[in-house]
């Protein structure tokens, strides 16, 4: 039980800390909090958080002993990676 409690932590609180940390920076340049910025800041913990998961669930069958490190690095990197083809994407329709 507390392995599982520890790979839990690790899954949630990796996303958790890279997402506001990345949305703290562009949230509080103007020294306000709107409804828009929260609801971006929950979609990207949820997104996150869900790639950690399952990641995890998937390293986890596979056998692989630190699989929620491992879940919760890899989804901070394909959240970055989503991130630029998404911008690329807006970039190039302008």
């Amino acid at each position: 039980m507390i392995e599982y409690m520890k790979d839990l932590l690790i899954i949630v609180g990796i996303p958790v800390f890279r997402s506001v940390a990345g949305w703290a920076t562009k949230a509080l340049q103007d020294s306000k909090v709107t409804k828009f910025e929260l609801k971006e800041l929950t979609e990207t913990v949820i997104r996150v958080g869900s790639i950690g998961l399952m990641g995890y669930v998937g390293l986890k069958v596979a056998g692989i002993e630190n699989a929620a490190l491992s879940a919760s690095i890899g989804a901070f990197f394909a959240d970055k990676i989503f991130g630029a083809l998404k911008e690329h994407k807006n970039v190039t329709k302008r």
